[in-house]
């Protein structure tokens, strides 16, 4: 199947997902990745600049939510996946490719949704039953916004109005949309729900 042609733009952000080859673990510890992660997306940064709102490493995939201000999703993205590649090759001297696939994107255009899908990225430890609230995930922004760490590179707007009301807001489910509704609707070009048609017209 043809890879979709990009939708450039600077005025809504996209979600980023990305797995490991064959849904691997990553070969090093999580700790490590995360770090070639940060050091991967300032690296990127240098020669790309975007604006980073939310990123979640998990496992053998991550989640990203990211501006850019100058249309330019793919060149940013090509910098931040070599890179990080490169730097996981180096540690376990693996020759195999690290990504299965390259980066699934969806532009998230609708304010509603935007907030959807921010309370999803931060959510995905949850789901997998690795935490109870976002914030204790270490390796997302999140939890180092909430305890005033260092990435190496500034966020945009990570936390939405007083961060009290914010965490009670982001650890909560969502009333309208499930978790399968929501990944369904990432792997569109542009984020939309799929509204369940329970009859049609005759």
């Amino acid at each position: 199947m043809p890879r979709k042609p990009i939708i450039r733009t600077n005025l809504c952000p996209y979600h980023i997902y990305i797995r490991t080859n064959n849904k691997e673990w990553f070969d090093i510890p999580m700790p490590t990745v995360w770090s070639y992660c940060l050091k991967s997306i300032k690296y990127a940064q240098n020669h790309h600049p975007v604006e980073i709102q939310a990123f979640v490493l998990m496992t053998n995939h991550y989640h990203l939510l990211i501006w850019t201000p100058n249309c330019d999703i793919d060149r940013f993205m090509f910098f931040m996946n070599s890179h990080l590649s490169k730097l996981i090759r180096r540690e376990t001297s693996r020759i195999n490719r690290i990504f299965g696939d390259r980066y699934k994107w969806s532009i998230v255009k609708d304010q509603k949704y935007y907030q959807t899908v921010l309370r999803y990225i931060y959510q995905n430890p949850n789901h997998k039953g690795i935490t109870q609230l976002c914030q204790d995930y270490e390796f997302s922004t999140l939890s180092y916004v909430i305890n005033n760490e260092d990435l190496g590179f500034k966020l945009k707007e990570p936390i939405i109005g007083d961060p009290i009301t914010f965490l009670e807001w982001v650890n909560q489910e969502d009333e309208k949309f499930s978790s399968n509704k929501i990944r369904d609707g990432l792997t569109r070009p542009e984020f939309k729900i799929k509204n369940n048609r329970t009859s049609r017209r005759i």
